[in-house]
């Protein structure tokens, strides 16, 4: 005896298709919602439309990396604490390392900064340069008075900083 094959009916293909509809909204929702939780997503990722928001760049968006971009060096053991030439570097301005490698017109431009420590007139005295510097002549020479906490005006002499012990380094690494 032979069985006969079971005929589809009408019903089990109603529910066949109500299944397969149910199936596809239900990956389409999962994929909204995890395409809708990943703004980091990619167009390749998600394969719809990334979403771009436009802005302006500026300098203060810029990070550079010590050691690639710039070098900085302490040569300050026993000379002058640490504290004290970052004290310095705050008040004149010159401790904003994007703002130092900035070439635009309000960027600091440097190509390096000298710091050199002036115990008998407890002053920290800073030679900037700029990029495009000439015969080892420094841009500006600032310097910093640490007993009475601010920079010293007027002409900063080589008596400042001459024979002075070097306590710091910046160097801007891409300058070519």
């Amino acid at each position: 005896m032979s069985e006969k094959p079971k005929k589809f009916e009408k019903k089990n293909v109603l529910y066949l298709v109500i299944a397969g509809l149910a199936l596809v909204i239900i990956i389409l929702l999962a994929s909204w919602v995890i395409t809708s939780n990943n703004s980091g997503a990619t167009t390749k990722e998600t394969g719809t439309t990334a979403k771009v928001s436009s802005s302006t760049s500026s300098s203060s968006t810029i990070k550079y990396v010590e050691g690639k971009d710039y070098t900085v060096k302490y040569s300050n053991d026993g000379i002058v604490d640490k504290a004290d030439v970052n004290e310095a570097m705050t008040a004149t301005g010159v401790n904003n390392y994007d703002d130092d490698m900035d070439t635009s017109s309000d960027g600091g431009n440097f190509a390096k900064i000298e710091i050199f420590y002036n115990k008998s007139e407890n002053v920290i005295v800073q030679k900037l340069y700029k990029n495009g510097y000439k015969n080892n002549e420094p841009t500006m020479i600032n310097a910093y008075d640490l007993s009475k906490k601010k920079m010293v005006d007027g002409n900063i002499g080589r008596l400042y900083y001459d024979n002075q012990p070097f306590v710091y380094t910046w160097t801007n690494n891409t300058v070519k």
